[in-house]
C-alpha cells in the first residue's frame, strides 16, 4: 500500500500551491525563477517522497516561522500541525526540516518584537517594545527550543497512532558560486551544533521519531541567499535526507538516488568562526533583516 507523506517546516519547505490557501511561502513567483525551484517536484521533499514511492498529502509548511510558542503560525501550534492532515485522510510519513529561524532570531521573543509579517499577528502587535532590533540570542534560548520541538513532536504524534516522523537536524546553506561554506556556526552567540543536539535529544525520547541526522555527513547545500535553496540545494537537500532515513531505519529500500552525485568534496562544510555575527563588521545582516552569511568568507 503507497504510503501517505506529509511536511513540516519552514520556507525551506514551502511551495505555492501546496499549502492552505493564504498560507506565507517563499517559493512564489520570483523566488521561483530565481532559485530554479519550479515545481514540487523540485523539493527536497519532493524529491524524497518520490524515491520511496510514497504519495503527497499536505504541506503545513509556514514561512518565517520559528518553532518557539504555541500561538499561530508559530511551528508548535495546534492549528499548524492540524493542517498534516487532508480530506480525512492521515499521513504515515511526516517529513520536518524545522529551526533554522530559531536560529536565526535567537528567540521567539525576538520576532515578535521585531513585527515580522511570519510572527503570531496579536502578539506583535501588543508588544510593548516593538521595534526593538535582535541582537544576541538570550540565556535559555535553546531550552525553550527544546521544548517547543517536543511540544511539535507530542502533537504530531497524536494525529495517527502509527506516524512515523522524520526530523532532521539542521544543515548550512551556501551562497550559490562560491567555492568555500559562508554559513556561520556562531550567528547569535550560540552554536548551531546546540539546536541540533536538542534536536537528537528529542528523537531519541519520543517513540514516534526517526531521527534524519544530516548534519552529521557534512555537507552545505546550495542557497540563493545563503538560506533557501537553489534547485540544486534542494537535490543536495534531498540527498542528505534520504541517507538520513536510509541510516535510521534499514528497512527502507536502499536505492541509487542521483542527487548524491552533488554531493562533492567542494560541498564539504567547513567551520571558519567560533565568534558571534552580532558586532562583526563581516556579518551580511544580523538584526531584523538578517542573513546567515559571512562576507569575508565570500570574499576571500
Amino acid at each position: 500500500m503507497t504510503r501517505l507523506f506529509s511536511v513540516y517546516g519552514d520556507s525551506i519547505s514551502s511551495f505555492e500551491g501546496t499549502q492552505p490557501e493564504g498560507w506565507s511561502v517563499f517559493y512564489a513567483g520570483e523566488q521561483r525563477a530565481q532559485t530554479g525551484v519550479d515545481s514540487p517536484a523540485d523539493t527536497w521533499w519532493g524529491q524524497v517522497i518520490d524515491h520511496f514511492d510514497g504519495e503527497f498529502l499536505s504541506n503545513a509548511a509556514w514561512s518565517g516561522c520559528v518553532l518557539e510558542g504555541t500561538e499561530f503560525p508559530t511551528g508548535a501550534s495546534a492549528r499548524r500541525i492540524a493542517a498534516l492532515e487532508k480530506d480525512g485522510r492521515t499521513p504515515d510519513e511526516v517529513l520536518v526540516h524545522i529551526g533554522i529561524n530559531d536560529y536565526g532570531w535567537g528567540s521567539g521573543d525576538a520576532q515578535i518584537a521585531a513585527g515580522s509579517p511570519n510572527a503570531p499577528a496579536e502578539l506583535a502587535a501588543a508588544c510593548p517594545y516593538h521595534g526593538r532590533v535582535a541582537g544576541l540570542a538570550p540565556e535559555g534560548t535553546v531550552e525553550n527550543f527544546k521544548a517547543a520541538y517536543e511540544r511539535m513532536v507530542e502533537q504530531i504524534a497524536g494525529l495517527c497512532p502509527d506516524v512515523r516522523i522524520w526530523v532532521s537536524t539542521l544543515v548550512p546553506g551556501r551562497v550559490a558560486g562560491c567555492p568555500r561554506s559562508t554559513s556561520p556556526r556562531y550567528f547569535r552567540g550560540v552554536c548551531i551544533d546546540e539546536y541540533n543536539n536538542a534536536i537528537r535529544a528529542v528523537a531519541a525520547e519520543h517513540p514516534a521519531c526517526r531521527l534524519v541526522d544530516m548534519a552529521s555527513f557534512g555537507y552545505d547545500y546550495e542557497a540563493v541567499d545563503g538560506t533557501h535553496p537553489t534547485a540544486v540545494g534542494m537535490k543536495q537537500m534531498a540527498a542528505l535526507f534520504i541517507r538520513g532515513m536510509e541510516r535510521t531505519e534499514e528497512s527502507l529500500p536502499h536505492e541509487p538516488y542521483a542527487g548524491e552525485a552533488l554531493l562533492t568534496d567542494g560541498m564539504r562544510s567547513a567551520e571558519f568562526c567560533d565568534k558571534p555575527c552580532v558586532g562583526c563588521e563581516y556579518a551580511r545582516g544580523t538584526g531584523n533583516n538578517w542573513w546567515h552569511v559571512c562576507e569575508k568568507q565570500l570574499n576571500a
